[in-house]
């Protein structure tokens, strides 16, 4: 084999590897919200019943001991130890039915979460070692002579170096762990847009539940920023740790994101002549984050891509559109209007112009460029329908009649849900 093909494998080998890993992290944790996004409604109907159920058996054990059912604190506090011991006794507590007892559910997937994380960790220092031995793996080994025994060939022990230096690594704390991979491999870590603290706190909860039986430690006092602790009003060692699906989804959304860009970022280093595809996923990323409300995703994610300038022009204002969305979603005017302000549409095509002003919720502009977009783009009614840039135009009536007579098509009329 040729100097040329060798490189020509080991580039295939590399690029198959590194899209095997983008795969497996967007498909786990994309996988954990999915499921959470089944079976909340669910969940949450059975948590309301069963909260119903234990007021009314308190309702009713107050009732039976002839006391009056407190409607405040302070008339719970005036209750008398006499008076508690007949409530007691009176006590039928039902038998709850809802599988999230303690917060199960957001437990079981939170754990979840941060493996996934960490799964990413350990392929990436393992893409690392495998294509970069020389520079990577310790130019003195330890070597295991029965496991070498066992191996058929080099590279298969080689495999089983890399594993366990990487099972070591992981056992160290996750500041340790961003060291190795800033400093030793020096992947940039975008510690202006990724929140390291929230993802330290949340791996330092993930061993208070499985370690510690969900109960807060000292060292989970010491290490956390506890300015990140924002839904847990005691925070005292012994108290009791929850997972909220608010708290859950804002970990989430720091550890895609965080996810992401490190994939992002080793795309640049390692594998700079498919850079490309690196930039259409920045593009996916930040339409996905966006349709989805996950505002802070879309928001850094795009504001990672516009530092780059390997993009065309389509691709700059495409991610900028997705950008636009995520300040809009969450309200930020000011920054919102200064974006819009440094946008230049003379040059660009219909279908852009049209988002444009979408994104602006101007009915009169963009029902002006419309039918221009359909005859030079193929821009589709779908689009209208379905793209979060036209959200704002979908609950105007007015925008909605215009645009279908420009497509010759028949609104649709929202289902009258009223009983």
């Amino acid at each position: 084999m040729t100097k040329t093909s060798t490189q020509r494998q080991n580039g295939d080998e590399q690029i198959s590897r590194m899209l095997g890993i983008r795969q497996a992290f967007n498909s786990n944790t994309k996988g954990i919200k999915k499921f959470i996004s089944h079976l909340k409604p669910v969940v949450e109907e059975a948590d309301k019943t069963d909260s119903e159920a234990v007021i009314n058996a308190l309702q009713h054990a107050y009732k039976t001991a002839g006391i009056k059912f407190p409607t405040s604190k302070e008339e719970a506090d005036n209750i008398t130890d006499e008076q508690k011991k007949s409530i007691y006794r009176n006590l039928k507590m039902p038998e709850l039915k809802s599988p999230n007892q303690g917060y199960l559910l957001w437990k079981s997937n939170f754990v979840l979460l941060i493996s996934a994380f960490e799964y990413l960790f350990a392929d990436i220092i393992s893409f690392y070692y495998k294509f970069y031995p020389n520079s990577a793996l310790d130019k003195t080994v330890e070597v295991d002579l029965s496991e070498l025994k066992n191996c058929s060939t080099i590279e298969e022990y080689i495999d089983i170096v890399i594993s366990n230096k990487v099972e070591s690594l992981l056992y160290k704390s996750i500041e340790k762990q961003l060291d190795f991979i800033e400093k030793d491999i020096k992947l940039d870590l975008e510690r202006d847009l990724i929140d390291w603290d929230i993802i330290k706190e949340a791996t330092l909860r993930r061993h208070l539940i499985v370690h510690n039986d969900c109960r807060i430690n000292k060292r989970y006092i010491k290490e956390v920023n506890l300015s990140k602790v924002t839904d847990l009003s005691e925070l005292k060692e012994g108290e009791n740790i929850i997972i909220t699906p608010d708290y859950f989804d804002r970990v989430y959304q720091e550890v895609f994101l965080a996810g992401n860009l490190i994939i992002q970022n080793s795309f640049r280093k390692w594998l700079r002549k498919y850079e490309q595809i690196a930039n259409i996923e920045l593009i996916d990323l930040t339409f996905d984050g966006a349709a989805e409300k996950e505002y802070i995703i879309a928001e850094k994610i795009g504001k990672y891509g516009k530092r780059h300038n390997s993009f065309n022009n389509d691709f700059h204002f495409r991610i900028n559109m997705n950008y636009c969305l995520a300040l809009k979603g969450q309200g930020k005017k000011e920054e919102l209007e200064k974006e819009i302000k440094q946008i230049d549409i003379s040059n660009l095509s219909p279908i852009f112009v049209v988002a444009f002003h979408a994104l602006q919720d101007d009915k009169i502009n963009t029902l002006k460029h419309l039918q221009n977009a359909k005859t030079v783009d193929k821009l589709e009614w779908s689009f209208i329908e379905e793209w979060p840039l036209f959200e704002g135009l979908r609950k105007d009536k007015i925008f909605m009649d215009k645009a279908a007579k420009i497509y010759r098509v028949t609104t649709r009329k929202k289902k009258n849900n009223s009983p």
